[in-house]
């Protein structure tokens, strides 16, 4: 509960500093779309996942976005994206007989959708789903106190990925903004390491990340 509420406050920070913001984002004319209402968007942001496993640790990284954005709606901007990124995490556990760290590393690849909703003149409200493959690497390295017998595991892992987000947009030029959301995710495996380290987990995620309008 207290990651949820620290995620909440977090989103609610960008409200507060949304006034300082010096532009304005413009009011474009609403008709049917056409191939010059949409924009290639670069984008990279930093993630901090929360994972909601056990004996599996939190994780943290980059992502890189490359999207087409329309600005043809005045109060809903539509955005296709394609996205790669690298999320790694290292923990050791302790379980009363056996003590194991465990080395977690992830590249999923997703394609993804997202509505701009615009609430004053430079905040966006952003929600977005994302759904790919993500495939990596699980270390696990472990010492059992019973038997005195150090054992190490490694194995590659994939599967199916997806997740929903929320968050905020600010509009500082005309091609520049910021982004600050919460990002739910859920990765499926299809199998654990072992009984103890299941990998078909969720996580709670902080995203901060800047892009540039083309």
């Amino acid at each position: 509960m207290k990651k949820i509420l620290s995620l909440v406050a977090l989103l609610g920070m960008i409200v507060g500093t949304a006034s300082a913001a010096p532009y304005y984002l413009p009011q474009p004319a609403g008709g049917a779309l056409t191939p010059y209402d949409w924009q290639p968007v670069y984008s990279i942001e930093g993630i901090y996942n929360f994972v909601d496993g056990d004996y599996v640790p939190d994780t943290y990284g980059a992502r890189l976005n490359f999207s087409l954005y329309n600005n043809a709606v005045s109060t809903v901007r539509h955005q296709f994206s394609i996205s790669a990124g690298y999320e790694q995490g290292n923990d050791t556990f302790d379980d009363g007989f056996d003590r194991f760290e465990i080395d977690l590393n992830r590249i999923p690849v997703t394609l993804g959708y997202d509505a701009n909703i615009v609430l004053t003149e430079h905040v966006m409200l952003d929600l977005g789903a994302k759904a790919g493959y993500a495939f990596g690497e699980v270390e696990r390295n472990s010492y059992d106190s019973r038997y005195e017998v150090n054992v190490k595991e490694r194995e590659s892992i994939g599967g199916f990925t997806f997740s929903l987000s929320a968050g905020f947009k600010i509009q500082f030029s005309e091609s520049i903004y910021a982004k600050l959301g919460y990002e739910f995710s859920r990765t499926f495996y299809g199998r654990a390491i072992d009984d103890q380290c299941n990998l078909n987990y969720g996580q709670h995620s902080v995203v901060i990340g800047v892009g540039a309008l083309f």
